[in-house]
């Protein structure tokens, strides 16, 4: 920068204005930015502090570090307490087994036990039905026989009877023949056993049915059948006593073989039961191990990728099942795509760390937020960019004891490059004025000598839309040219006209020849000059529509009572307002030149 610059010094503050370092509010001190693992201390720019006050969007500069994790961070899956997976395969298919055996057991249990219950109820009906057959047809018979000699008082030949079909019937134990009053008339049994058995006394009703009963300690049952033989006392009565001791033979056989049968199904089950847990046990090992084993490859490989090594990558799992194959290939995907991820975000830091530089190199060839005082021009200026870096740039310098240059551009698009082309600029603006003598400056050669470093610098690749002016501070004369940049609004304080600057030219650094021409002008006290590139007058709205030049011209109407810095951030407030909550597009930048001269 030229040595110029010292004659243009910061403006005294008016009474009771605040300091001239930036409030708290607006400040965000001193960070350090870490490169390559060094820190180096880089202050913030003017339009980095500024973004607070006026509310525009700036991207913050930071840097990552890229490192793989120590050994103590990593789980400790030895740790981990509870059954392995074939473990838990093993016991649930045992359980399986075994709750599928048992099962079957008791249904086969339960099978037999119905199966045995039926044949010795169907036993049990068939023999009660033989009894009752025998019993009825034989009693019907001896009642007619028992007739006719029970009205002669033959009890001989009825005892003679009744001996005779206990002996040719092995079944019937015992026959008895009982008169109307009860009195027992005849008796297969031995005498002996009557005269034993004479104390005894039975309640009989004289009708036919058959009933339960013991005779000489097995069951019995006793077919009656009434005797009707035309005695007024009523009708008698004989009683066959049928053994029940085939039937209970046959359900003890039946009882013997149901438990031999249970017992017999109930090894076979266990057996079978022991043999199915073998096999099931066999094979889920099997299984489980082609299974388990892929998958703690797979852990191992997860923990390596997790400590750090980028190249692990899983195998192909053969016969593990189509769920662990996937597994294996979303891990490698997903292996791959961080190692993708922290290679961008390697290259990501390393250019946060190239724009972090550029910035600071762009910040500290541009001017500061500070206003400055030179005789009647108090000029102040800022830029406010979109990105970490910014296009548009602005440039104040003292050419003389009389005259001071002001520069404004916006280098089409955004980022690094154009941040660079900005610099260049820049740099270029404040070469040129070294290289004349100061009466030979004026804004066409200063124009001219940009347009040939854009050229030069950008290749036709990048362009710039520019203003510069060269202003007497004495009396107020103004010589300033363009190229393809919005005119200056110039507004007098005393007569409240808004006026512009109009200048033509091309867009600078599309060619070395390009020509531009200069025009003059005059300031008159209380004019406010502003000039600001198009990031300002394109702010859009929630709708879309555009603030344009009329509410600029309208903000600066407003405003124009407060001071040169004071109205700058005014107007950048407004803008602030009318885009609230819309994304900042493009760079902005609003310069502001007051021209008051002492009366």
């Amino acid at each position: 920068m030229s040595s110029t610059n010292t004659r243009l010094k910061p403006a005294p503050q008016p009474d009771g204005a605040p300091d001239s370092a930036p409030p708290p509010a607006e400040r965000t001190g001193t960070r350090e930015v870490t490169a390559t693992g060094t820190g180096t201390g880089a202050r913030e720019s003017t339009a980095t502090r500024l973004t607070s006050p006026v509310g525009l969007a700036h991207a913050e500069a930071t840097s990552t570090l890229i490192a793989p994790l120590e050994a103590g961070e990593l789980p400790n899956v030895a740790a981990i307490r509870g059954l392995r997976l074939d473990q838990i395969l093993l016991l649930t298919t045992g359980v399986l087994v075994v709750l599928i055996v048992g099962l079957l057991a008791s249904l086969s249990v339960a099978s037999t036990q119905s199966q045995f219950e039926e044949t010795a109820r169907r036993s049990t009906e068939r023999i009660q039905l033989q009894a009752r057959e025998l019993g009825q047809t034989v009693g019907q018979t001896l009642a007619l026989t028992s007739a006719t000699n029970l009205r002669d008082n033959n009890y001989a030949f009825l005892e003679e009877v009744a001996g005779s079909i206990v002996k040719t019937n092995p079944n019937i134990l015992r026959v008895q023949i009982f008169d109307p009053e009860g009195t027992k008339m005849a008796d297969s049994e031995e005498k002996g056993a009557q005269e034993a058995a004479s104390g005894e006394t039975h309640e009989r009703v004289a009708e036919r049915r058959m009933v339960s009963a013991f005779y000489r300690g097995q069951p019995v049952s006793e077919i009656q059948e009434p005797i009707d033989y035309g005695s007024s006392s009523g009708k008698g009565l004989v009683v066959i006593s049928y053994s029940l001791g085939e039937l209970q033979r046959q359900l003890e056989i039946l009882e013997k073989d149901k438990r031999a049968t249970v017992r017999a199904n109930t090894l076979r089950m266990l057996a079978l039961g022991l043999g199915f847990v073998v096999v099931a046990g066999v094979l889920v090992a099997y299984q489980s191990r082609r299974i388990t084993r892929p998958l703690g490859m797979l852990t191992n490989k997860v923990m390596q990728l997790a400590s750090g090594n980028l190249g692990a990558r899983a195998g192909t799992a053969r016969g593990a099942g189509r769920e662990v194959v996937t597994l294996g290939v979303v891990f490698n995907h997903m292996a791959e795509r961080i190692k993708v991820l922290l290679d961008d975000v390697r290259a990501k830091a390393q250019l946060e760390r190239e724009v972090s530089l550029a910035r600071t190199v762009q910040e500290t060839l541009l001017p500061g937020r500070d206003a400055v005082q030179v005789g009647a021009l108090r000029i102040a200026g800022l830029v406010v960019t979109a990105d970490a870096c910014g296009g548009d740039w602005w440039f104040r310098a003292g050419l003389d004891e009389q005259r001071v240059v002001i520069g404004i551009g916006d280098v089409t698009g955004h980022g690094l490059s154009t941040a660079l082309v900005a610099t260049s600029a820049t740099s270029g603006f404040a070469s040129a004025m070294t290289l004349r003598e100061p009466s030979q400056v004026n804004a066409q050669m200063l124009i001219t000598a940009l347009n040939v470093t854009l050229a030069n610098v950008g290749r036709g690749e990048h362009q710039m839309s520019s203003a510069l002016a060269v202003i007497d501070v004495t009396n107020g004369l103004i010589d300033y040219a363009a190229g393809a940049h919005p005119s200056p609004l110039v507004f007098n304080k005393h007569s409240g006209q808004v006026a512009s600057l109009p200048a033509r030219g091309p867009l600078l650094g599309a060619a070395v020849t390009s020509q531009f021409t200069s025009r003059q002008a005059q300031l008159r006290p209380g004019d406010v000059v502003v000039w600001y590139t198009d990031g300002l007058t394109e702010a859009r709205d929630g709708a879309g529509k555009l603030y344009g030049t009329q509410r600029l011209a309208a903000a600066v109407q407003a405003h124009a009572h407060l001071s040169a810095e004071a109205l700058r951030d005014a107007l950048l407030a407004d803008a602030r307002a009318y885009s609230a909550g819309q994304p900042q597009r493009d760079d902005i930048t609003v310069v502001v030149a007051e021209f008051s001269p002492v009366a």
